[in-house]
């Protein structure tokens, strides 16, 4: 279920480098999944499964997935259920 790679692995990064790694690998993955790779991330996102969440991993993948049972304190939570407006909406608004 994902856009090309297994980035879920656990990360914890911990120097100021690390951490501006992570987030732009991650925000190059969300970039990824809503541009180049649009046309696999809206297929994955079938209104049909359960709650997902776009996920974006440190190595620039991403992945449609369901939400992690728990997010520590730290991290913003993530988006549910992106998939459930899709069939209902023109795609270009959907992915916006």
């Amino acid at each position: 279920m994902d856009g090309g790679g297994d980035g879920g692995a656990a990360y914890n990064p911990r120097t100021v480098e690390e951490v501006f790694r992570d987030f732009k690998g991650r925000r190059n993955g969300m970039i990824k999944a809503l541009t180049t790779d649009v046309e696999n991330f809206y297929r994955l996102c079938d209104p049909e499964k359960e709650n997902l969440c776009l996920y974006g991993n440190p190595n620039e993948q991403w992945e449609v997935n369901l939400p992690a049972e728990e997010v520590p304190p730290e991290l913003p939570e993530p988006v549910l259920g992106i998939n459930f407006a899709r069939d209902g909406m023109m795609e270009k608004d959907w992915l916006r």
